[in-house]
């Protein structure tokens, strides 16, 4: 795993970085039920490393998990820079399987928070290459080699290529900013947010946007912070943009 992103960072490992690769899509993790796997979450190895190749230019997209319940996002789709990918089927609705959020670790302050996963994609009967026994059913009737096949592992390649395509119109925006546009345009499908993330992917609204994007994030939140006498408490994160 750390070799493979070292060299999407530095394919030939002269040193020189300005041959990387633009997209990573990774449909595997770790499982984690956060709060239980205490070496679990954004700041284990993998989703470290995940951040680390965000952070050299490379756009990361990666499977959140098929749990189908709340607070089991797998490594390294518990990555804070990661764009993390659910499913959702033909309708619109959120699969039944589809690994939820938040992503819940332990810190000094008590529980902390990350909001995961941050969109949805379609995942559910995808018509797919065949491997091995995998999959139910022949899809393709005019070729062979193709079968129906579901998980967050199917929806994260349509993200990726979304996200090529994107990147080939907007070859100067970060990471950072291809996340941004694809969570701003998103199709809210009317799940909570900890389900669907910002929606299901919705690429025509995002081929329409011209200018960069500007970036807001919020840091995650600790436990502590919602258990204040006053009963308030703080939001803390960052807005901005290259103009």
């Amino acid at each position: 795993f750390l070799a493979a992103l070292e060299r999407s960072i530095d394919p030939n490992q002269d040193g020189d970085f300005s041959d990387k690769l633009d997209i990573v899509s990774m449909s595997f993790g770790i499982f984690c039920v956060q709060g239980y796997n205490l070496d679990c979450g954004p700041d284990d190895f993998m989703s470290r490393s995940v951040d680390n190749l965000v952070n050299n230019g490379v756009i990361a997209v990666v499977a959140a998990g098929n749990e189908g319940l709340d607070f089991t996002i797998g490594s390294p789709g518990t990555a804070r820079n990661a764009i993390t990918i659910g499913a959702s089927n033909k309708l619109d609705k959120l699969a039944s399987f589809s690994s939820k959020g938040f992503v819940m670790w332990e810190t000094s302050k008590g529980n902390s928070y990350l909001l995961k996963p941050d969109v949805i994609a379609p995942g559910v009967n995808i018509c797919a290459a065949k491997f091995g026994s995998y999959g139910y059913g022949d899809c393709n009737p005019s070729q062979e080699g193709y079968t129906l096949l579901s998980g967050t592992s199917m929806a994260t390649p349509h993200v990726a290529g979304a996200v090529a395509l994107l990147k080939q119109k907007h070859p100067d925006w970060t990471p950072e900013e291809i996340k941004m546009v694809i969570k701003n345009t998103a199709k809210d499908i009317g799940r909570d947010i900890h389900s669907q993330g910002f929606g299901r992917i919705d690429m025509d609204k995002s081929f329409k946007l011209i200018n960069r994007p500007a970036i807001a994030n919020i840091v995650e939140f600790s436990e502590s912070e919602f258990l204040g006498e006053d009963g308030n408490f703080d939001i803390i994160g960052t807005a901005g943009g290259a103009d």
